[in-house]
């Protein structure tokens, strides 16, 4: 997978702080490739700066004024509630939590490959582990390291979570949620509201299983076991489908509306989807970028071919 997306690289949208080298815009003014404006010369400043064509145009001494490119620090956030151990049946099926890990892993190897920052927070309706971001391959070695043993067994409460680790992060930089969606859309969207304010830019990845997208895999008369708190109940599942899947269409539909009103950006990701695939969609820009989706696919259908 990581060999397949070498090319691709994580991009932050919105200017970040910081004053290490990188490749993201900073609010900062500093000497670099882009161009932020001009202000007046002032006595001690560098001349080697001074826009010499707009002198020769106007007669007047300013200094050129370039964005610095800098380092960005990004917090991968995992949700690992009890829900996130609900997986497809089979021998190839993986939770969603496994599904998480994964994507998780392969943000962290390419934000260090691109010499930037990453931390990691594995939460569910408290912070239970918080890595701040850093930038070298002992870092990545770390987050890998928790990603491995993190468990499935806490309560669901992500937004609380969110909450604190509004207060906790450094202002600016990025956040990645990945989570399987169960909680209250409008209480996600206060928590998501509570990071912008303190002008992070976040990304929410949703990750299903299949069998929750289609609830085709059971029938009849089902007994469901809640992962979190053991409570069960028996239901006639044929029933159930038409309700089922429409609560699902509109709960995603809400979670999505959030995310769009506070300006983050929303994906949804199946268990059963190729990775490759997936990881290539989500660092690509809003939407399904046919070309590097299709682009992708083929390797990975090559390669399956070969071996």
């Amino acid at each position: 997978v990581l060999e397949h997306l070498g090319h691709l690289s994580i991009h932050a949208r919105q200017a970040i702080e910081s004053l290490l080298a990188g490749q993201h815009r900073s609010v900062r003014r500093g000497l670099a490739v882009e161009f932020a404006g001009h202000r007046p010369y002032q006595p001690g400043d560098d001349l080697r700066r001074l826009d010499w064509l707009v002198y020769a145009r106007s007669d007047r001494f300013v200094l050129r004024l370039d964005e610095e490119e800098t380092r960005l620090r990004a917090t991968v956030v995992v949700d690992v509630s009890g829900s996130m151990a609900f997986g497809d049946a089979g021998a190839h099926g993986i939770t969603k939590l496994q599904r998480a890990r994964e994507i998780a892993a392969v943000l962290a190897f390419l934000l260090v490959q691109q010499n930037d920052a990453v931390g990691l927070a594995l939460c569910d309706d408290e912070v239970r582990e918080l890595l701040p971001a850093q930038a070298t391959r002992a870092q990545l070695l770390t987050v890998l390291d928790r990603l491995t043993r993190a468990a499935a067994i806490g309560r669901t409460g992500l937004p609380s979570a969110l909450a604190t680790l509004a207060r906790r992060l450094p202002r600016r930089g990025m956040v990645v949620v990945l989570t399987d969606g169960d909680v209250e859309p409008a209480v996600l969207g206060a928590a998501l509201a509570t990071l912008r304010h303190r002008t992070l830019e976040v990304r929410v990845i949703q990750i299903l299983a299949a069998t929750e997208t289609t609830f085709a895999a059971v029938t009849g008369m089902t007994e469901f076991v809640d992962l979190e708190d053991g409570a069960r109940v028996r239901v006639d599942a044929d029933r159930m489908r038409p309700l089922y899947l429409r609560a699902l269409e509109q709960h995603q539909a809400q979670l999505a509306a959030q995310c769009h009103a506070h300006g983050v950006r929303f994906d949804v990701v199946r268990t059963d989807a190729d990775l490759t695939t997936t990881m290539a969609r989500l660092l690509g820009p809003p939407g399904t970028p046919q070309a590097v989706t299709s682009s992708v696919t083929a390797i990975s259908e090559t390669s399956a071919h070969s071996s």
